[in-house]
């Protein structure tokens, strides 16, 4: 049985909304499908399952407080999520605005 809160877990990938700021919501990476691309400012998992192109993405939305009882992908991590989506691969465009790539 888990007790571990999603966002604690391994598999969080969390959604950042305008000016990278965290929702308290995201992706579990073992249970969505992404989309076959990235799109612009998008930057996904290495690890994550995509979807053929042309098909639609299929996420698994969890909050970050969230304990979903029976999953049997929860795996604790130390690493803060947040932080590595925000450090991740980090490009400007010819404005100047930070997009994730």
């Amino acid at each position: 049985m888990n007790n571990l809160p999603c966002g604690k877990c391994v598999n969080y990938d969390p959604i950042l909304g305008s000016g990278e700021k965290h929702i308290k919501k995201g992706w579990c990476v073992k249970k969505s499908k992404y989309p076959a691309h990235e799109g612009p400012g998008q930057s996904f998992p290495k690890d994550a399952q995509r979807v053929e192109h042309g098909q639609l993405a299929e996420p698994y939305i969890v909050r970050e407080d969230q304990v979903v009882i029976p999953c049997p992908d929860a795996i604790v991590t130390t690493r803060d999520a947040l932080k590595t989506k925000k450090d991740a691969q980090i490009k400007t465009d010819k404005t100047g605005k930070r997009i994730l790539s």
